[in-house]
């Protein structure tokens, strides 16, 4: 019989955890419980094995952070995801920077956990079995196909494009482009609960609140909620500078673009990879 991905979870608030480990075993992967960092490292310690490690970054004592670094020193292929729900988007990239593989801010949809799991375990199986041939310029990664909404489709379109089937991938955000596929900015899944919150003040809303009542958003168009951005990748730009620049402006994505027309994102992850590998 196949053995499921061995996961350990890793969290101060027990009822949640408890609550996700069923969640997990019901969706037929190998869960292991602890109650914080020190419990988490442990575990490693006397034995066990674990292909993916999810780990609330804030917990009493030894923080997740800490347990991380314990962990990846005795385990370097056991990949790690923190869950953060106390900070902005730099406690979880300071996490990556440090090893984690990825991050998830609480609250988050489950099914987006269920895949980051899945990634993280065939990152380590490609870990095992490195590439041959080293990899230094944005074009030399395949770049990751990206969701693209026009200026004028509405907010109940940029809901169903970020929605996906379980096996997809994750997905954030979505870029606004014209009709010369030039890049005019970003939708968020949090900008999209934050304008439904404006909505109905007071109503605590989730993103799977959206999804499920799409009819919650206001009347507006992508062009009226994007985030303007005002920086991205060139194919040929090397790998370490844009990871420094994703860094210093808290991304894990990045739009590529050449000649004013946009071809692809790249995530920080997968610099992260290839720059610890040609380091290596």
């Amino acid at each position: 019989m196949k053995q499921g991905i061995r996961v350990l979870l890793a969290d101060d608030e027990k009822e949640f955890v408890l609550n996700m480990a069923t969640i997990l075993k019901g969706r037929g992967f190998d869960v292991s419980v602890t109650f914080d960092g020190y419990e988490a490292v442990q575990a490693l310690k006397f034995g066990q094995v674990f292909d993916v490690v999810v780990m609330d970054l804030r917990m009493p004592g030894m923080d997740g952070l800490t347990a991380m670094k314990e962990i990846k020193r005795l385990s370097p292929d056991t990949e790690v995801i923190m869950l953060t729900g106390h900070g902005s988007l730099s406690t979880g990239i300071q996490a990556m920077r440090e090893g984690a593989y990825d991050y998830l801010m609480k609250p988050y949809d489950m099914e987006d956990l269920v895949e980051k799991i899945k990634e993280a375990r065939e990152a380590e199986a490609i870990r095992r079995h490195p590439v041959l041939w080293p990899r230094k310029l944005v074009g030399q990664i395949a770049l990751c196909p990206f969701r693209r909404l026009r200026p004028q489709d509405t907010l109940f379109t940029a809901v169903k494009m970020m929605s996906r089937a379980r096996g997809e991938e994750v997905v954030e955000e979505a870029y606004v482009l014209d009709e010369e596929d030039r890049l005019r900015g970003v939708v968020t899944k949090r900008a999209l609960v934050e304008e439904a919150r404006k909505t109905f003040l007071g109503r605590s809303l989730t993103w799977q609140d959206l999804q499920g009542n799409p009819e919650l958003l206001p009347k507006k168009t992508a062009a009226e909620v994007m985030q303007r951005y005002w920086f991205a990748a060139a194919p040929n730009a090397y790998l370490t500078d844009v990871a420094n620049q994703m860094i210093v402006h808290n991304v894990r994505f990045m739009p590529v673009v050449r000649a004013g027309r946009m071809l692809g994102i790249i995530r920080l992850q997968d610099i992260l990879q290839y720059v610890e590998e040609e380091a290596e």
